[in-house]
Formats: C-alpha cells, sequence, structure tokens
C-alpha cells in the first residue's frame, strides 16, 4: 500500500537528510534526490485519492513519532523536515502543478538543473 511504501522512504530520507547534513558529498545529493523523487511521486499519487492534507499531516506525524520510539533525535528531525517541507510539497504538487522533480528542486533535495550550453553564433 501507498502508505506503507512512504513509510519506509520517508526513514530513508531521514537517514540520508541526516548523512547528508554531516557530510555532503555529491553521492549522498544523488541519493538524496531519487529518494525524495520517489516519496513525492507518491505523495502526489496520494493526493490524486483524495486525501486530505491533514490526513497526510496526521500521518506522517505517526510515523514521526514512531521514529521517537527508536531514537528521539529522529522524531525532532522528523517533525522539523515534516514541518519545514511537507506544506510546501503539497502547495507545489497541488497548487503549482510541478512535477515531483521539480518539487525537490525547490525543497533543496536535488540541484538545479543546469541550462544546455549555447553555442556560439558568429554575426557578420
Amino acid at each position: 500500500s501507498v502508505p506503507n511504501k512512504m513509510f519506509k522512504q520517508f526513514i530513508a530520507v531521514l537517514l540520508i537528510a541526516g548523512l547528508a547534513q554531516a557530510k555532503a558529498q555529491p553521492k549522498n545529493v544523488d541519493v538524496m534526490c531519487n529518494l525524495c523523487t520517489d516519496v513525492v511521486t507518491d505523495l502526489a499519487e496520494w493526493l490524486v485519492d483524495d486525501a486530505t492534507e491533514a490526513d497526510i499531516v496526521f500521518f506522517m506525524e505517526n510515523l514521526c513519532f514512531a521514529l521517537g520510539a527508536i531514537l528521539q533525535e529522529l522524531q525532532d528531525m522528523c517533525l522539523e523536515l515534516m514541518e519545514a517541507e511537507l506544506p510546501a510539497i503539497i502547495d507545489g504538487l497541488v497548487e503549482d502543478n510541478l512535477n515531483p522533480a521539480e518539487v525537490c528542486v525547490d525543497i533543496g533535495a536535488c540541484p538545479a538543473p543546469t541550462a544546455a550550453p549555447q553555442k556560439f553564433v558568429r554575426h557578420n
């Protein structure tokens, strides 16, 4: 089910976020970006299935409390991440019709795509 899949991925995102904060390496950025895109894709599907923002917040808060049973720091990081990013993710998907990759760039989980180099045009 989507919530179960999201649970696993959300935990992975939290762990990768912690790693990325501790030591920013290009490899960690790629992993974080891929996980973010997967989670936001699942969230978009969940929103299409008529889940309300309140449903999603309730579900995510419960995930954070479950993580707190493992380690209080995980719960705190989870709640901070959710409060900081979840409204922007939902707004990006619903209000701005962004795709998951664009949302992940907006919240800083993925690097912004670089523009293709312009070919030099010789003017005579």
